[in-house]
């Protein structure tokens, strides 16, 4: 949903304290000025660059925690989501990534929604707000896109991603299936069941591997700069 309306149990006698967990330290600055000018109320508890420094620095676990997305330390969205509920506090992804496939993994594994770093300021502390009464909030017509876009559905297993992540590294068959011990017939296995997935979402079918790599980079399934699209 895209805003939120309140339900009263906001102002629940917990009190709201936020934390962050990114990797730019210019973050920091930011999120404490707008907290000081917009929501004084919010008790800022501080920014780690990942989920493990967070959760060691803090004494009282956060009520909200913004999660940007990619870190440094590559650990997976969904993993980092999993850690901080397990440890009691809501997430927000708060990104500048707009990969479907990655926005939706962490959606998945809980988190209640997606500001983008590019909204105002106003629609933070909304969020913020919103995921301390255990409300959902995505901040705008765009986030609303990137959660509720049909490619972010498109399910890979571990083992696909690695076949086509040393595709994307310019490998051969024969290169892979002696890299991951498999044999070659079981690489072209992993592939043509990605080629499928994506086929069923992308609404046409995808034949080709350059084309398939493309698709698994900028939709996120894979870690790979991204080339210029194939002609289809």
């Amino acid at each position: 949903m895209t805003g939120y309306e309140p339900t009263g149990t906001e102002h629940a006698a917990e009190p709201l304290r936020l934390a962050a967990v990114d990797d730019h330290p210019v973050v920091r600055w930011g999120l404490r000025s707008c907290l000081a000018e917009l929501a004084p109320d919010i008790e800022w508890l501080g920014l780690q660059v990942d989920v493990a420094s967070l959760l060691d620095s803090v004494t009282t676990v956060p009520s909200v925690v913004l999660l940007d997305i990619e870190l440094g330390n590559g650990s997976q969205v969904e993993e980092n989501v999993a850690r901080l509920r397990e440890a009691g506090a809501r997430v927000l992804l708060f990104t500048q990534d707009h990969r479907p496939a990655v926005v939706r993994r962490g959606i998945e594994a809980g988190a209640l929604g997606l500001v983008l770093k590019e909204d105002p300021e106003t629609e933070l502390v909304e969020a913020v707000r919103a995921a301390h009464a255990g409300e959902s909030y995505v901040s705008g017509r765009l986030a609303h896109q990137i959660v509720n876009d049909p490619r972010g559905r498109v399910r890979l297993s571990e083992r696909q991603r690695e076949v086509l992540g040393l595709l994307a590294r310019g490998m051969k068959v024969p290169q892979i299936a002696e890299r991951l011990f498999m044999s070659p017939d079981t690489v072209y296995t992993y592939r043509k069941r990605a080629l499928q997935a994506f086929s069923r979402q992308e609404g046409h079918r995808l034949t080709d591997n350059s084309e398939l790599v493309w698709r698994s980079v900028v939709d996120g399934h894979i870690e790979v700069s991204p080339g210029p699209r194939p002609d289809r």
